[in-house]
């Protein structure tokens, strides 16, 4: 940053400058890219891995890719803007996401799951199994820490922009 500053007084800043701000941020936003949800994505696209996993999903195996894909998408973008005011509108949107998300994709805190006759499972011919699982309170747990992170993420936008005010902003990033 002091490159940047120091060349700011001068001349703009070369390339060999922002390649040293850059390179860090864009590395460290596919590492945290792949730690929330890429591995999972790659994982579920394995032959015999994805077909078993997607068994036991109750989502359809496109659907849960494309929400995979939109987490990886939000990390990496708030990554990629740390330092400034966005990570936290981010969170805090990624947060909502989450918990509407969970709440469809649940059922509203009621799965079922319905077992037909196959040859591990061997059943009556036209008779199947339904497990129903009522967890809405754990889903309400969910829901407040989704809630709590939400109101984390606003006041940490205000105590930041708070802080630029007296301090100043950071210079510009490209």
């Amino acid at each position: 940053m002091t490159e940047i500053m120091a060349e700011r007084a001068g001349d703009e800043p070369t390339g060999r400058a922002w390649a040293k701000i850059l390179l860090p941020r864009i590395l460290r936003a596919v590492v945290w890219g792949l730690l929330m949800g890429g591995e999972l994505l790659l994982v579920s696209y394995m032959p015999e891995v994805g077909e078993e996993f997607y068994k036991y999903l109750p989502i359809e195996p496109m659907a849960f890719s494309h929400f995979l894909v939109l987490f990886i998408v939000f990390e990496v973008a708030i990554q990629l803007l740390r330092g400034t005011i966005f990570p936290y509108a981010l969170r805090t949107a990624r947060a909502v996401i989450s918990m509407i998300l969970l709440v469809v994709i649940t059922n509203g805190g009621v799965m079922s799951l319905t077992l037909q006759p196959t040859p591990e499972i061997p059943l009556p011919a036209g008779m199947g199994i339904t497990i129903s699982v009522d967890f809405q309170a754990v889903l309400g747990v969910f829901l407040l820490l989704s809630l709590l992170s939400i109101v984390k993420n606003v006041l940490h936008a205000v105590d930041f922009m708070a802080e630029a005010e007296e301090t100043g902003f950071p210079p510009e990033l490209p």
